[in-house]
């Protein structure tokens, strides 16, 4: 029996891929050495001592990398990735929330007292949004004690004007936040209040849309603190996805595991969904390793050429230096973002030779050269 070292499978002799999670056996050993490992594997940053070396540079000095607890504020700290041209197959959402109608029409106010009524709810309600009414409070003053209707009339609709678009915009911020969890999770409690709101809103319940708002910005809040090192997993795989693609390798034997996680984390299981994505991403990372190897000589050679010419290689160095830091504590998606900065420092097209080696026996190659 083969053990599958992301999912522990127990998987038989003859084949080819998990059952459960779909990692390529190939990938076995080669997960499971990297799993085994406290630090990573020491030829990159020797390469990289290499390089600095070669550039003049005293050293390797730590670089302050930023903890993950300061990452799982909010997924969008990412950088995007485009899309994938064959990215696997993900679970169907749930279906869309609608964003806002038109402006919803002013409730009536055809009388003196109503209109009064109504100015002094919007003011509240503005105070609470905090939306700015300093301009109003005199035209207010002095509409309200002349009881001039006309211009309290004038004065209800911009402020009801004024809070109808605050409201909308938080309602998009949020419903913005709502569909980047609901690719992930289930937000029927989110959508059931964004519906309300919408409502709301369109009826000109502007006290109603503001409590509702509230409520939706606190679940929400909840649910990206619960489900942020399961969103951190995903960005890193997707980030790793993308950059095997970029130096011509097939994420495929890998990709597995990332679907099943995702298949958990839709399902409500997070601690199961974390603990699989943290493999994944190890996956995805033994399959780039070779390639992401070849690059740091690419990148070797650039600098090289850089520093012959007599250009600036300080701000590259820098790059370079947080590539080895990010390296040392397996930061994976800082990793990638910090390698995309340096590529683009030394002037590297993305691409590199065809080639690039792939599976278990080209990561043994790799890791004795």
């Amino acid at each position: 029996m083969q053990h599958c070292p992301v999912c522990s499978t127990d998987n038989p002799d003859d084949a080819l891929e998990c059952q459960r999670c779909k990692l390529s056996i190939e990938l076995f050993g080669a997960v499971k050495e990297a799993a085994g490992e406290p630090a990573p594997d020491p030829k990159y940053l020797a390469t990289i001592g290499e390089i600095l070396s070669a550039a003049g540079a005293e050293g390797m000095p730590e670089v302050a990398v930023e903890s993950v607890g300061a990452r799982l504020l909010r997924p969008a700290r990412f950088p995007s990735v485009n899309p994938p041209s064959a990215s696997p197959a993900r679970p169907a959402g749930p279906r869309p929330v609608d964003s806002l109608p038109a402006l919803p029409a002013l409730p009536p106010g055809d009388v003196v007292p109503t209109l009064r009524r109504q100015l002094a709810e919007y003011l509240t309600l503005a105070r609470r949004q905090g939306i700015d009414t300093t301009l109003f409070r005199e035209q207010v003053r002095q509409a309200t004690e002349s009881e001039n209707r006309e211009a309290l009339e004038a004065l209800t609709r911009e402020l009801f004007v004024h809070i109808t678009s605050a409201l909308a915009d938080q309602y998009q911020s949020l419903l913005g936040r709502r569909n980047e969890l609901a690719g992930l999770l289930s937000t029927a409690s989110a959508d059931v209040e964004l519906e309300s709101c919408r409502s709301s809103i369109a009826l000109g319940d502007m006290g109603g849309a503001q409590r509702r708002l509230r409520h939706i910005d606190d679940s929400l809040t909840l649910l990206e603190d619960e489900w942020a090192t399961v969103q951190i997993l995903l960005t890193e795989a997707d980030l790793l996805s993308e950059t095997l693609r970029e130096l011509g390798t097939d994420p495929a034997p890998a990709l597995g595991p990332l679907a099943e996680g995702r298949r958990l984390a839709q399902g409500g299981d997070r601690e199961a969904a974390e603990r699989l994505l943290a493999r994944a991403t190890l996956a995805l990372w033994t399959l780039l390793s070779p390639s992401f190897y070849h690059e740091l000589n690419r990148i070797k050679d650039a600098v090289l050429r850089m520093r012959e010419e007599g250009q600036d290689v300080g701000p590259t160095l820098q790059h370079l230096r947080e590539v080895a830091a990010y390296l040392k504590h397996r930061n994976f998606g800082a990793l990638i973002a910090s390698y995309r900065r340096l590529r683009e420092a030394v002037a590297l097209s993305p691409l590199g030779p065809p080639g690039p080696v792939s599976g278990s026996k080209g990561l043994a190659a790799t890791r004795s050269t």
